[in-house]
C-alpha cells in the first residue's frame, strides 16, 4: 500500500513539474523589420505570419514563450544547436544550405547599396571599383555585408562604418553621415512607409545578390512536416476569384505596394 501512494505522488509530482516547466525555443529570429520585430511587447511580423499559415493544419500559434528575438549571430548559432526549431527570415546561402531544410521562399529580396535618389555612384567592373569613395555603412552579421565582404575581402580599402542594428544604418543615411547603405531593399521599403518618408527618394544603386528569405527548418523535423508546410505556403500564393492570392494582401499591409527602384 505504501509503495501505490508513494508512486502515486511520485507521478503526481512529475505531472505537476512537467507542467511548470519552461517552455521550449521553438522559432528564432533576429530584428528585421517587417519580417522579424517587436511591438507593443510582441514578438510578430511577416515571417511569423507565413510561419504559422505554413503550420495553421499542423499545431497551435506560438506563443510568445517559445520565440526568441536576439542579435542574427546569436539566433543563427542557437537555432544550428536545436534541430527542432525554426530560423527566420533566411537568406538561403550555399554555405547554410546543408544545415537546415528549407521552406520558402516568403520573400523575394535584393542584397545591395541602398543610396539617395540624387546620389551617382560611379561605374565600375566590380564593387571595390564602384564603391571605393563612398562613406558606407554596413549592418554587421547580416548577409548584406557578409556578400559584400566575400567579393571585396575583409582587408579592402574602403570607408566602411559596421553597426549594429538596421535602424542605425538607417538613420545614417537618412541624414547624410553616410553615401550609402549595404542592406536588403524589403526592410528598409518598410522602414519608409512606417515612417511615412517617400520611397522614391531612394534607389537601389547596385545589386549585390538577388536571392529569397526562407523559414530554415531544423533537421531533425519530420520531412512529412515539412512537405506539409510547403505545400501550405504555397497555396497562399494561388490566386483566388478576386485574382489576387492571400499571399499578396499579407505583403501589401506590410509595404504598401511601394518598390525600392533602381
Amino acid at each position: 500500500m505504501h509503495l501505490r501512494v508513494l508512486m502515486a505522488l511520485c507521478l503526481c509530482f512529475g505531472l505537476y513539474s512537467t507542467s511548470f516547466a519552461a517552455p521550449t525555443i521553438a522559432v528564432y529570429a533576429s530584428p528585421n523589420p517587417p519580417f522579424n520585430l517587436r511591438e507593443k511587447g510582441l514578438v510578430q511580423g511577416l515571417a511569423f505570419d507565413l510561419l504559422e499559415a505554413s503550420l495553421a493544419t499542423i499545431r497551435p500559434r506560438f506563443s510568445q514563450e517559445e520565440i526568441h528575438l536576439a542579435p542574427w549571430k546569436e539566433v543563427y548559432d542557437e537555432a544550428l544547436k536545436h534541430p527542432t526549431s525554426f530560423l527566420i527570415s533566411a537568406s538561403r546561402l550555399k554555405e547554410r544550405e546543408s544545415f537546415f531544410q528549407w521552406v520558402g521562399p516568403i520573400a523575394t529580396v535584393r542584397l545591395g547599396v541602398i543610396t539617395k535618389r540624387g546620389m551617382e555612384i560611379p561605374k565600375g567592373k566590380n564593387s571595390l571599383e564602384i564603391l571605393q569613395n563612398l562613406k558606407i555603412a554596413t549592418i554587421k552579421e547580416t548577409s548584406a555585408e557578409k556578400v559584400l565582404f566575400k567579393e571585396i575581402g575583409e582587408n579592402n580599402s574602403l570607408n566602411i562604418t559596421r553597426v549594429s542594428t538596421p535602424l542605425q544604418g538607417y538613420k545614417m543615411l537618412e541624414y547624410g553621415r553616410v553615401d550609402a547603405l549595404v542592406y536588403t531593399d524589403l526592410p528598409f521599403v518598410y522602414h519608409l512607409v512606417n515612417e511615412n518618408q517617400d520611397v522614391t527618394q531612394y534607389k537601389m544603386a547596385h545589386v549585390l545578390l538577388n536571392t529569397d528569405y526562407y523559414i530554415a527548418a531544423g533537421k531533425e523535423i519530420p520531412k512529412e512536416q515539412i512537405t506539409i508546410m510547403q505545400s501550405q505556403l504555397n497555396r497562399l500564393k494561388e490566386p483566388d476569384a478576386q485574382g489576387s492570392s492571400m499571399y499578396e494582401r499579407i505583403m501589401a499591409r506590410y509595404f504598401k505596394g511601394a518598390v525600392l527602384n533602381p
